[in-house]
């Protein structure tokens, strides 16, 4: 999986991954990857845990969910270093 890869939910396209967060306090594992621009839900920071991947396939990651739970998860603030 990389920055840039294709999100797809069961039902269609969600958008690209942009960003991973990780946990500094478990080796920097990946538990979520960003949604940020160029899918449904606008400029908002979609985070998506790496528990609801099914699998990744060339460029492109597959979600075990749909949309519509896509849409009802929780918002987790993410923090740019370069910002």
């Amino acid at each position: 999986m990389r920055r840039g890869a294709w999100v797809e939910a069961t039902d269609g396209m969600v958008g690209r991954v942009d960003e991973f967060l990780v946990d500094p306090e478990n080796d920097d594992h990946i538990t979520h990857i960003v949604l940020r621009e160029g899918h449904l839900w606008g400029q908002k920071d979609v985070t998506i845990p790496i528990s609801d991947i099914e699998r990744i396939k060339e460029n492109t990651v597959y979600l075990k969910i749909d949309k519509r739970k896509i849409e009802a998860l929780p918002t987790i603030p993410v923090r740019r270093k370069w910002l």
